[in-house]
C-alpha cells in the first residue's frame, strides 16, 4: 500500500515553489523567535494545544471543541518483596475493574516489571520488586499533579487489602498524561471522526495525532495509511517537489511514525518541532539497572506508557520491521493460569461466595454466570462452549458493523452509536463476553464499558484479537494474545530516529501558525 501511495500519487521533483504555512517558534530559554516556512504541515499533537496560536477555521474548531479526555498516571516503584500474602503472592498482574470504574485517581493495577523481566520463581526470590502501578482520573476541567497522584498512592497503598508488597516502596519514576482523546457518542452519530478525515490535507495541514481514530500506536500506522490512501485533499496536500520543506508538530508516536512514511515516499526536508526535550511522547521506557536476582545481571525494561501488542500489530509490525530489529515479542505470560489476578470485591451476587482475587480464566466464567443469570455452581464447561460461541458471533457482529477497512468504517456505524459498550453486548446477547473484555479494553486506560461509546470498544477489539482467543480456548492454536517487546517501545522509537535520521528541534515552542493556502 505504501508503495501504491509512492507510485501513484506522488510525483516527486527536485524544484521548490511557495511554502504557504508560515510558523514562529522559539528554541530552549531564548526569546528569540524563529520563522520557518514550509509546503506541508504535520500536526501530530494535541491540535487543542495550538488552539490560541493557530489560524483553525470555524469548521476545526468545532471539531477540537468536542474532543474530551481522561488522565492516565504510572508510577514505577522499587517494593520490598512481601510473601505474607498467600492471596496475591502468585499474581505478577491484578486488576480491579470496580476500582478502575471510580476514575478518581484510586489505584486500580499494576503490572510486576521483575516477573516480566525474569520470571514468576526468580523474581519472588528477589528482595525487591520494580513494579508498574496504575491510576486513572475521569474528565477534570483541571488537570491532576504529580503530587496529587503521590498523596493518592500512599493512601491506597497503605489501607490496600489486596497489595502484595510491603508499603515500603520507593518511586522510580512517575508520567502523568491527558489520555485518549475521544468524542462522545452523540458527536459519533454526528460522524465527526469521518467529516474530519475529509477535512484532511485543507490548507496545506494534515492531522495525524491518536485523535483523529484511536488512541494506539497501530491506529495511529494504520489511519495516515487510510487518509493517503482514500481521502484526495490528502493526496493533493502532499508536496510534489522531494526537497518541499515539510514541518511536523510532535516527536510523539505519531510523529515519528508519519515522518517514516513521508521518508518512504521520497521526502527529504523534514523537520519535527518537538516542545520537551524527548522524543517518543506518551511511551516511557525505562531500563533500569538492577535489582537483579541471584546470578543475574540482565536490566530491566519497564514500560510507564504504551506497553502491550495484541495480534492486530502483526501487519504493523512487518511493514516497520527494519526497526524491530533485536526486539522480539515476548510472550511474558507463558501460560501461566496465575499470571494475572483480578479483584472480585462487589462484582458478584451476595449468592456467590468467591475469594477476594482470583485468576483471569476463573473471572471470566464467574462473570458470565453472574450476568446470564446462573448459579455459581453451574457447569462451568457449558460457560465456557457459550463464550466460544459468542466469540464468534461477535466477530461476525463486528465484520457487518464495520466492515473490513483499517483502522475505522468507510462510514459512521449508526447502529453502533447511541450504545455503550456494556449495551452492545447486553442488546446483542454477549455478556457473557464482559469479563474478558473487561480486561482487554478497560485496563488500557481506555474507559469503562458502561459509559465508553461502543465504538470505541469495536475499534479497538478486532476480529483478528478474538479469533486467536477462540482458536485458544479451543485448543486449536497456541499464540499469545499478549505480548510485550524484549527491548520496550522505546529501542523502536530509537530505531526510527537513528536509522531514518530524523531532524528532531527539541524545545521548540510554537508562536504562532498562519496558513496561507
Amino acid at each position: 500500500m505504501i508503495q501504491q501511495i509512492n507510485s501513484n500519487n506522488v510525483t516527486l521533483s527536485s524544484s521548490s515553489r511557495l511554502n504557504p504555512v508560515r510558523l514562529e517558534y522559539t528554541k530552549g530559554n531564548s526569546e528569540s523567535i524563529i520563522e520557518k516556512n514550509c509546503e506541508l504541515l504535520v500536526i501530530a499533537c494535541d491540535p487543542r494545544n495550538l488552539s490560541q496560536i493557530c489560524d483553525y477555521t470555524p469548521e476545526e474548531r468545532a471539531i477540537f471543541d468536542k474532543l474530551r479526555n481522561f488522565t492516565f498516571h504510572t508510577s514505577l516503584l522499587k517494593v520490598e518483596v512481601n510473601n505474607s500474602s498467600s492471596e496475591t503472592k502468585t499474581y505478577p498482574v491484578i486488576f480491579g475493574s470496580k476500582l478502575l470504574e471510580k476514575m478518581d485517581g484510586t489505584v486500580y493495577a499494576y503490572r510486576n516489571e521483575s516477573v516480566k523481566e525474569f520470571g514468576t520463581e526468580r523474581a519472588s526470590e528477589m528482595t525487591h520488586n520494580l513494579v508498574t502501578v496504575y491510576q486513572f482520573v475521569g474528565e477534570t476541567k483541571t488537570l491532576w499533579t504529580d503530587s496529587e497522584f503521590k498523596e493518592k498512592l500512599k493512601q491506597d497503598l497503605q489501607n490496600s487489602d489486596w497489595w502484595p508488597f510491603s508499603p515500603n516502596y520507593e518511586v522510580l519514576e512517575t508520567v502523568t498524561t491527558p489520555y485518549f482523546d475521544h468524542f462522545s457518542n452523540e458527536d459519533l452519530k454526528e460522524g465527526l471522526p469521518w467529516k474530519f478525515l475529509n477535512l484532511q490535507g485543507q490548507h496545506n495541514t494534515l492531522y495525524v495525532h491518536g485523535f483523529t481514530c484511536f488512541e494506539s500506536v497501530l491506529h495511529c500506522w494504520d489511519y495516515a495509511e487510510l487518509m493517503l490512501n482514500s481521502v484526495e485533499s490528502a493526496k493533493k496536500a502532499l508536496p510534489s517537489n522531494s526537497d518541499a520543506p515539510i514541518v511536523i508538530l510532535g516527536a510523539g508516536v505519531s510523529g515519528l511514525l508519519f515522518a517514516v512514511r513521508l521518508k518512504r515516499l521520497g521526502y527529504t526536508n523534514i523537520e519535527i518541532l518537538e516542545s520537551t526535550d524527548r522524543y517518543s511522547g506518551k511511551t516511557h521506557t525505562i531500563t533500569e539497572d538492577g535489582p537483579y536476582p541471584s546470578g543475574s545481571h540482565e536490566k530491566t525494561v519497564c514500560e510507564l506508557g504504551t506497553c502491550y501488542l495484541s495480534p492486530s500489530y502483526y501487519h504493523m509490525i512487518e511493514e516497520l520491521k527494519e526497526f524491530f530489529v533485536d526486539n522480539d515479542q515476548i510472550d511474558f505470560v507463558k501460560n501461566d493460569p496465575n499470571f494475572r489476578g483480578i479483584l472480585t470485591k462487589n462484582e458478584f451476587p451476595d449468592s456467590f461466595k468467591v475469594p477476594p482475587i482470583v485468576t483471569q480464566s476463573e473471572y471470566i466464567v464467574l462473570k458470565a454466570k453472574a450476568l446470564l443469570g446462573h448459579p455459581q455452581n453451574f457447569d462451568s464447561r457449558l460457560i465456557q462452549l457459550r463464550i466460544a460461541f459468542d466469540l464468534a458471533r461477535y466477530n461476525i457482529l463486528h465484520f457487518e458493523i464495520m466492515g473490513s477497512q483499517k483502522p475505522m468504517p468507510a462510514k459512521p456505524p449508526t447502529k453502533l452509536l447511541e450504545k455503550t459498550f456494556y449495551d452492545f453486548l447486553k442488546d446483542n446477547q454477549l455478556l457473557s463476553l464482559v469479563g474478558m473484555m473487561e480486561y482487554i479494553y478497560s485496563v488500557q486506560g481506555y474507559g469503562v464499558m458502561t459509559a465508553i461509546p461502543a465504538y470505541y470498544g469495536l475499534i479497538w477489539i478486532t476480529p483478528i484479537v478474538i479469533q486467536t482467543i477462540l482458536l485458544d480456548n479451543l485448543g486449536l492454536e497456541n499464540k499469545p494474545v499478549v505480548t510485550a517487546l524484549k527491548k520496550g517501545w522505546g529501542d523502536v522509537w530509537n530505531q526510527i530516529v537513528t536509522k531514518e535520521n530524523l531532524n528532531i528541534t527539541y524545545l521548540a515552542k510554537t508562536k504562532s501558525i498562519t496558513r496561507l493556502g
